[in-house]
């Protein structure tokens, strides 16, 4: 009886062992399977958010990021995201963060395109210094006015272009203020001696020569702004009198 008695104890005594082994067991299941699953490239995990792109898409950011399709942000190393967005000419500074709980937020500085000129690839996207930071096959959205007249048949990205003829447009387009800029999609330099630039309501403004081109800028920043209070259709502005010229459509 007392045997009995010391078998059935010893059994109890086991029975808890055995209780929590199943436990950990079980625990290790999940973890490994949560990890499996966090890890996985089948499933989306997470999302990334895009802040203070202007003329770079999201699409694209993430394509020079190096983000995978599906996202997964716990494969993604943000170290690796920085320094991939940095080498493009394109943005100046970046900042990639975790926002708990499930987020990267990348905050992009872009340089600033000016133009867009035609070139024997398709495009280029040119600053106000004249640096070339994009070729572009097709423009899908153009958020810049266009050059027309000019055709650039070689260069790269990097490179600043030297042709005289653009100098005037750059200069003149870098003087006038966001909401002026925002109104012109065109510049022609076909005839050097005679600029046009185009509104995107197609007036003209009447450049002409390469001189006073910072003034002109400033006349035109004040034209605009006044002719934009009223209701007025303008037909164009000639800028090569020293007392501008503006003809208003009948």
């Amino acid at each position: 009886m007392q045997k009995f008695e010391r078998i059935r104890h010893g059994s109890q005594e086991r029975q808890p062992i055995g209780q929590i082994f199943i436990v950990l067991l079980v625990l290790l299941v999940m973890l490994i399977a949560g990890f499996l699953f966090l890890n996985s490239p089948y499933f989306t995990v997470g999302q990334i958010s895009v802040e203070g792109n202007k003329y770079i898409a999201v699409e694209e950011i993430h394509r020079i990021a190096g983000i995978p399709e599906p996202v997964n942000i716990f494969r993604l190393n943000t170290a690796d995201i920085k320094d991939n967005l940095k080498n493009d000419l394109r943005v100046t500074d970046v900042d990639v963060t975790r926002k708990f709980p499930s987020t990267i937020v990348i905050s992009v500085k872009e340089r600033q395109p000016l133009v867009y000129v035609a070139s024997g690839y398709g495009f280029f996207e040119v600053d106000k210094q004249g640096v070339i930071l994009a070729a572009l096959k097709n423009l899908k959205q153009i958020n810049v006015p266009m050059v027309t007249g000019l055709r650039l048949e070689s260069g790269y990205v990097g490179d600043t272009v030297s042709n005289p003829e653009i100098k005037p447009v750059l200069e003149y387009l870098s003087n006038l203020d966001p909401t002026t800029l925002n109104q012109i999609s065109e510049v022609n330099i076909k005839y050097p001696e005679s600029i046009i630039a185009y509104t995107v309501s197609s007036a003209q403004i009447r450049i002409g020569k390469n001189e006073r081109i910072s003034d002109k800028a400033r006349l035109t920043n004040e034209i605009l702004r006044e002719i934009n209070g009223k209701n007025a259709a303008l037909e164009y502005i000639d800028l090569n009198f020293s007392s501008p010229f503006i003809k208003f459509k009948q």
